[in-house]
Order: C-alpha cells, then sequence, then structure tokens
C-alpha cells in the first residue's frame, strides 16, 4: 500500500474535477451558485490537503536533491503568487496557483511531490489560458492586497503546524 494513499488521492482530487462538471447544473439549481461555489472550494480545498499529505507519506525517490536556494525560491514565489491569486479573478487566481505549483515542484525534487506539482502546474497552466481567453481583468483593491498579506502571513506561520514541514530555508 505504500504508493495506494497517494494514487487513491489523487485519482479522487482529479475526478472531482471532472465529475462535477456533469452535475453543475442541478448543484446550482439546488444550492444557488453562491452555495454551489462554497461547496465546491471547500471540497476542493479538503481534497488537495488530502493529496499534499498522501504525497508527503508516498515512498521517498529523489530525482534532484534539494538545496537551500530552492526554499528561498518558494519564499519569494509564494507572496507574489498569492498576491496575483487575490487581485486577478479566475486567471490570477490559476496564475497564482499555476507559480505556487511551479516553484513548489523545483523545491520538492522526490517523485509523488513531482507528480503532485507537475500536474498541478498543468491544471492550473491550463486554467489560466481559459481564463485569459475570457479576458478576465485584475481588480486590486485595498481590501484584496490586505487579504492577500494575512492569507501569505497564515500559509508560511501555518505551514509547519498543517503540512509538517517549516518553508523556513
Amino acid at each position: 500500500m505504500a504508493w495506494g494513499e497517494f494514487i487513491l488521492a489523487l485519482a479522487v482530487f482529479l475526478g472531482s474535477h471532472v465529475i462535477p462538471a456533469r452535475f453543475r447544473g442541478p448543484l446550482v439549481a439546488a444550492l444557488g451558485r453562491r452555495g454551489y461555489v462554497i461547496g465546491y472550494s471547500l471540497l476542493s480545498l479538503a481534497l488537495l490537503y488530502w493529496l499534499i499529505l498522501a504525497s508527503g507519506r508516498a515512498p521517498y525517490v529523489e530525482l534532484w536533491p534539494q538545496w537551500p536556494w530552492m526554499r528561498w525560491l518558494v519564499n519569494i514565489a509564494m507572496p507574489v503568487a498569492v498576491l496575483v491569486a487575490a487581485v486577478g479573478g479566475m486567471a490570477g487566481l490559476m496564475a497564482g496557483f499555476a507559480l505556487w505549483g511551479a516553484a513548489h515542484l523545483v523545491a520538492n525534487g522526490d517523485l509523488a511531490h513531482v507528480i503532485l506539482f507537475g500536474l498541478l502546474l498543468a491544471y492550473a497552466l491550463f486554467g489560466l489560458a481559459l481564463g485569459l481567453r475570457r479576458g478576465a481583468a485584475m481588480r486590486p483593491t485595498w481590501p484584496r492586497l490586505a487579504l492577500a498579506v494575512l492569507v501569505w502571513l497564515a500559509l508560511y506561520l501555518l505551514h509547519p503546524l498543517v503540512i509538517g514541514v517549516s518553508p523556513q530555508p
């Protein structure tokens, strides 16, 4: 079962992003657009969290070593990723998610994390392309900027407790 949990978490996470397309109409009708978005977002976050934890429990197969500059890269990229996600609508969210995935891909050179962050990066880039095609505009406002700072600070400070790894270089 060494890889079993990771494969199951990955399949459920990916399935949760494919299957709802078939049920979106009835769910929006039943829950309302806001209810659907909140429910689906919470489900996605919970499944992403499980997937991240499962990737950490998968057997460690090193593809490249971790160097100190890689953690610096993540610590520089994450405030930018959160800021872009906070002010850019759907395209910004996907751009921030892509930056998050790319930085973590570089910093985590084991097989399970390369699969995890590589797939999430590809998914985010696909979503970014769709968002840009729709002409999504960035809307930086002071409340969104303040929210971005608070979210980044929470992610940074809670990372050791929630993920089990310190983001400090």
